[in-house]
């Protein structure tokens, strides 16, 4: 499955050597190379008025508002066809060929909102068929309902009305650093990716409007997975159907008629990307799955397309600003890309080298050998090696998934491993290493970890916005405490498998404590500081340099 190590090795070493002198720039300990976010950067828009403090400016006969999907007979055949579905999910099929058309009747209207839609699905007499549907299943049946969009409607955001003023602040932040090598007065021009979604144009839009609203030329680039298989296989005319294939994603021709043809007519052209990208100030990697961003720049040996190779080039040069956030932000690392699992599962059942699984996949049998639907899997050879010094991770504290990293780090013997939390973002130097922790939470840095059957430690920091320092390949080399006052509004919890109750709990080291213990289900979190370690307090979170964690998973009859 993986191929081509040395290549992918080089291209690593050439990338972690080629950041240490930037060509025909003078050093600026200020310049950041990347913004990398932690995820969940909720924005007001038209499509998304519950993220709204206001909603009078939306204009429902102007703007896009909702999905809409078409219950009439013809619509249903089509979502429900054998065409669609593999044979041994029949009875499933019928299934829904039955709740779809109950639906129908109950709601009895031809076009309604996908609100509306799930809301009925979920009722009593068809949720035992919803509870049925992997996430595939439900997206094909969405696609295949879906109503055509017109381009006359887009999504629209308005970044000031936004509830979520933090994410707001975050994307002005990557304007700013996106406007570093661009003239007083002058617009960044800043193309955005949505290569990792499995609908390619769903978030157009949402980018476009946001980006150009916070002064850019925002540009998509048409660069996804299904393409570059597409090109491969001479099927530009038939982009539809490899997106079936490599996507799955159905119908996506019908509905979004301009931007499909545009894709079209761009794989038709190679030379596209590198035109564009030659031009660019910033890119952004949108987020969803970083493995399909991973295949639309690396090649099936392991070794960097010559896109990416001029990215990285560019980035070097201090001439193009890379930004991602969840997905767009795990991909960009040179070190094991970790691409699945929860913090139980990597606990008891370890790491497996392989692609992720399928959401849902244990609903329609489309689990990988040897995985399941939580199972921890990572790629060995990393992502686009942009970012030279740890592996990612995303959505950390808010999803628990300390134990997670520990594992990939300590399985895979990567001496730095970085997760970061949602509405936060790093900054980074490439060239030093120098960071500087912007947003709302903290970033958790993992270094020493070490695994047994069931059970993973290793030395941590945490760092919360306000904080920077310097970090190299093998560790945190300097870090200044922030002293900010951003308290985060969440319920504490002590839930650490799947939510932010490791944080929570270790406030408690930053007062007379040495020590903190829980428990969830059969696993146990300890963490501890001693001599070495430093602490710190800002907004109610406990900052920790050098601390130390363990996590074992202890079923009763091994206590």
């Amino acid at each position: 499955m993986f191929k081509r190590v040395t290549q992918s090795l080089a291209f690593a070493a050439l990338t972690a050597a080629g950041m240490s002198s930037a060509v025909a720039q003078e050093n600026d300990d200020n310049y950041r190379h990347l913004f990398m976010a932690g995820g969940a950067l909720t924005l007001c828009s038209s499509f998304n008025s519950n993220n709204c403090d206001e909603v009078d400016w939306i204009d429902s006969e102007k703007m896009r508002t909702d999905r809409y999907l078409n219950l009439s007979e013809k619509f249903r055949l089509e979502a429900t066809s054998d065409r669609v579905w593999s044979a041994y999910r029949e009875e499933t099929r019928k299934k829904v060929v039955d709740a779809l058309e109950l639906i129908h009747e109950r709601v009895n209207e031809d076009i309604i909102s996908e609100r509306v839609f799930e809301r009925e699905f979920t009722r009593r007499a068809t949720l035992p068929t919803y509870n049925l549907l992997s996430d595939a299943e439900y997206a094909k049946i969405i696609d295949l309902l879906e109503v055509p969009m017109s381009s006359d409607f887009p999504e629209v955001v308005n970044v000031d009305e936004s509830l979520n003023q933090e994410a707001a602040s975050l994307y002005r932040r990557f304007m700013d650093i996106a406007a570093q090598n661009v003239a007083e007065g002058k617009q960044p021009v800043v193309y955005f990716s949505t290569s990792a979604s499995r609908d390619p144009y769903e978030a157009i839009d949402f980018y476009h409007s946001l980006f150009t609203q916070l002064g850019a030329d925002a540009r998509w680039l048409p660069l996804d997975s299904a393409v570059v298989e597409a090109r491969a296989e001479g099927r530009c005319d038939e982009l539809n159907e490899v997106q079936e294939e490599v996507l799955g994603a159905y119908d996506r021709d019908r509905v979004h008629r301009d931007d499909y043809q545009q894709q079209v007519e761009f794989c038709k052209s190679a030379e596209a990307e590198y035109e564009m990208l030659a031009n660019a100030d910033a890119i952004f990697f949108n987020g969803g799955d970083q493995n399909l961003t991973r295949n639309t720049f690396v090649k099936d040996d392991n070794s960097p397309s010559d896109l990416l190779r001029m990215i990285v080039a560019r980035v070097q040069q201090k001439k193009l600003v890379v930004g991602g956030t969840s997905a767009g932000t795990a991909v960009l690392t040179a070190k094991p890309m970790i691409s699945n699992g929860t913090t139980a599962s990597a606990i008891k059942d370890g790491s497996v080298a392989t692609n992720p699984p399928p959401f849902g996949c244990d609903l329609d049998n489309t689990c990988p050998a040897n995985t399941g639907p939580d199972t921890l899997t990572y790629h060995p050879f990393g992502g686009l090696a942009l970012f030279h010094f740890a592996s990612l991770d995303t959505h950390f504290s808010e999803r628990g998934r300390q134990g997670r990293l520990i594992r990939l780090a300590a399985d895979s013997t990567t001496p730095l491993s970085i997760g970061i939390d949602e509405n936060t973002a790093m900054l980074v130097n490439l060239e030093k290493g120098d960071f500087d922790i912007i947003g709302e939470r903290g970033v958790f840095f993992v270094e020493h970890a070490q695994g047994a059957a069931n059970a993973v430690a290793a030395t941590f920091h945490y760092l919360v916005a306000g904080a920077s320092g310097m970090m190299n390949p093998f560790g945190l080399q300097t870090a200044e405490f922030s002293k900010g006052s951003n308290i985060v509004k969440t319920e504490p919890t002590t839930n650490f498998l799947s939510d932010r109750g490791l944080i929570d709990s270790m406030r408690v080291l930053c007062g007379d404590r040495k020590e903190m213990t829980l428990l969830n289900n059969d696993y146990r979190l300890v963490a501890r500081i001693d001599d070495s370690s430093r602490t710190a307090s800002a907004g109610g979170e406990c900052q920790i340099i050098n601390g130390k964690i363990g996590i074992a998973y202890q079923p009763e009859e091994q206590l």
